[in-house]
Formats: C-alpha cells, structure tokens, sequence
C-alpha cells in the first residue's frame, strides 16, 4: 500500500501538466464507463435489461445528490479553507448514509419485482460509492493536486467496469454483475482515495456543530441539485412508466452522445474553476468576465460541430454500438444534442453561480424548472413518446439556461455597478 500512495501522491515537480493530463484521462473513462456498461448491457442480456439497467443507473444517479447533498460545489469553490478537510469527511459520511436510506425507502413504496429493486439498491450503492470518493478527490483538486482525483477516477472506473463486465458476461444476469460493480467499487475507494488521501490529517473526533453549519449552508444547493437530477433524467423516468424497458434502452442509447458534449465541457471547465474563484476574489472583474466568455466561445464552437456529427453519423454509429436500431430516432437524437449544448453551457453558469455565492438563488431557478419538467414531461411521452421525451429535454434545458444566464449577468452587472461606485468615492 506504501509504494500505491507515493505512486499515487507522486512529487511536486510538473503538476500542472499533470492536473491536465489525468483530469483528462480520469473524467474521459468515467464519462465513457456509462456508455460501455449501457451498451455491453444491452448487447449481451438485451434491450430491455439494457432499459433496467440504465433505470436504475439513473436512480442511483438522482440519490448521488443526497450524497453530495450540496457540499460539492462548496467545497470546489472553499479555497480559503473556511472549512477543514474533517468537516467535509464527516458530513459526507452522513449524506452517503442518508442517501442509502432514502434509497430503501423509495424502492418500499415502488411496485418494481424483485428481480428490478435488487438491481436498482446495488446501482443505487455503486454511485453511493462514487458520492464517498468525491470527498477525497475534490480535497485532492482544492489543494491544487486534481491529478490525484483524476488517478482515482480512473482506475477506481477500470476496476468496477471489468467487475461488472467479467460478471455480466460469465452470468448473464444483472444482480451478480451489479454486485461485483459494487465491491470493486467500495475496493476502489478504499485503494485509491483513503490510501493516498491518508496525508489529510483527518481523524479526529468531528466538530458536529461545524458539520451541521456546513450542511445548513448547502441545503438550499443540495435541493437544488436534487432537482437538477430529477430534470436531467424526467424524461427517462417517464419513459420507463408511460412506455417500456426496451424503449428506456432506446432513448438511452440515443442520449449517449451528451455524454460527450459534457466531458468536454468539464475539461473545460474543472481546471480553470480555482482560477475563476481567485479572479472573483481578487475583484479581477474584466478577467474573470473574459475567461467566462471565452469558455462560452469553445462550448458554442464544440456544440456546433456536434450537431454536424448526428446528423451525419450520429444513428448509424449509435445502432453499430448498442446492437439497437434506432434509425427512425434521428430527429430526437439532434434535439438531444442541442439540450445537452445548451446543459454545458448552464453548468458554467451554474459554477458562476455558486462562486457569487448565490445558493438561494439556485434552488429558485432549479424550482421553476422543476415544476415545468412535472407539469409537461409526462404529457409529451404519454403522447410522442421517445419524441416526446427527447422535446421535453430541450425545453427544460433551454429554459435552464436562460433562467441561468439572465440572473448571472444581472448579478454581475449589479456587482460591477458597485464596484464603480466605491472606486468613484
């Protein structure tokens, strides 16, 4: 274990290059590892245990903000330290337990058999799994070491992938494959978090009453993002109540492509962050609102080039990989293109945000569209279906960004304004 956490730790020559590098290669596998289980899936035990399983990876996903519960973006952005890495640790410790939880109690109230609520707990304690890591990994990235969090993604995504894979494979079966993913995933964090994390000196006897001030500050963050999941994955989940496993396997595959629009915009923006916080912070206003265009520029050009692919190559190369034919969905995979664009834009935006410290702001905002994704989601698939799911993504995607975009430049504006006024005194 020594020689894997001075390996991992490594030196303090060239880390710059190296945040970039393994940022790189860790969010490209883990981004990729959604794709390849989907689709291995589907490919070797069929469409609609493809549809079951990319059901219960979105449940797992939506309980993963319990385990983040707002903390995240937090932590991202507390790069004065006003919490400690204890505090972080110890409150991610009771999300992800509140998260099981949760997950218990929503599969007591499904009417899934038993065979689906045995594949939806283990995914759901897969990507708990992911939610523990991320205290490790995003203390690795405020310390200005996101190489590490990048080597832990990594390999910890290698090592559940070729669990889940062998298993499926050898079995044919979703549970024992769930379950293998599971226990790579725990061995995963346990290797390449808490081994090399271990210079974070951070067992002590926990501050609860700084833990439950940490947890105050970033409930309004956390119901937010709960519902960002929820209006990410609405359609999904109408799809699965309105249509049929095999269809959610469709509408899946078709989806995949946004998968990449989002890797390449947190390549984007995930190593500039820190340095957008410091610009803020330092009122560097003109620069800080330079990098935000400038970011803005290469998600638009990258947008551009993506709806060129799917049209072109998009369905073809799509029912190459899936072992599904889903042809005739060209039109739903191009708005699914264009609401996925306009989602990596309103993901810096939502960065933006939460450095202005907006927290009450974000849960309004997420609100709206919340209630829009309720009201109008299960309507347009009951009647177009996969259409209709695909619709009901781009217009909640839109609104998200305009709702966004609207209220940051007003802050920013108001904030400049200020800034005038106190220099002109």
């Amino acid at each position: 274990m020594r020689r894997i956490r001075k390996w991992l730790v490594g030196s303090d020559r060239n880390i710059s290059r190296r945040n970039i590098i393994w940022n790189m290669l860790g969010s490209t596998f883990y981004a990729f590892a959604t794709l390849l289980l989907t689709t291995v899936t589907g490919n070797v035990a069929g469409e609609s245990a493809g549809g079951v399983f990319s059901f219960a990876f979105a449940i797992g996903q939506q309980l993963l903000s319990v385990s983040y519960f707002g903390v995240r973006p937090y932590h991202q952005t507390d790069v004065a330290g006003r919490y400690a890495f204890q505090e972080y640790f110890h409150v991610r410790i009771a999300t992800c337990l509140f998260s099981a939880a949760a997950g218990i109690v929503y599969l007591l109230v499904s009417d899934f058999t038993a065979a689906k609520a045995a594949v939806v707990f283990l995914l759901i304690c897969f990507k708990m799994a992911d939610g523990f890591a991320d205290v490790y990994e995003i203390e690795f990235q405020r310390r200005d070491r996101l190489y590490m969090a990048g080597k832990s993604m990594f390999f910890r995504t290698l090592l559940s992938v070729t669990a889940y894979i062998v298993a499926l494979l050898l079995t044919r079966s979703l549970i024992p494959a769930c379950a293998a993913a599971v226990l790579a995933a725990a061995a995963g964090v346990v290797i390449f978090d808490m081994v090399p994390g271990g210079f974070f000196r951070y067992i002590r006897r926990p501050d609860w009453r700084k833990g439950f001030m940490l947890l105050r500050e970033c409930v309004l963050i956390f119901l937010a993002s709960f519902m960002e999941y929820y209006i990410l994955n609405a359609s999904k989940f109408a799809i699965e109540a309105h249509v049929n496993d095999s269809a959610v396997y469709c509408y899946t595959v078709i989806f995949l492509p946004n998968m990449v629009i989002n890797l390449v915009a947190g390549y984007i923006i995930r190593p500039f962050l820190t340095g957008m916080v410091v610009k803020w912070e330092r009122r560097q206003r003109r620069r800080f609102a330079a990098g935000i265009f400038k970011i803005f520029a290469i998600i638009a050009a990258f947008a551009a080039l993506a709806q060129i692919l799917g049209y072109t190559l998009g369905t073809p190369v799509l029912n190459l990989i899936s072992g599904a034919d889903v042809s005739s969905y060209r039109g739903a995979l191009l708005l699914l293109v264009a609401g996925g664009s306009l989602y990596a834009g309103e993901t810096l935006l939502y960065y933006v945000l939460v450095i202005f410290r907006r927290q009450k702001s974000l849960f309004v905002l997420y609100g709206i569209v919340f209630l829009a994704a309720l009201a109008v989601t299960g309507p347009l698939v009951r009647t177009h279906g996969i259409m209709g799911g695909a619709a009901a993504y781009f217009l909640m995607m839109a609104l998200l960004f305009l709702l966004f975009g609207g209220y940051a430049a007003f802050c920013f504006a108001a904030d400049f304004r200020n800034q005038k006024r106190k220099s002109n005194r």
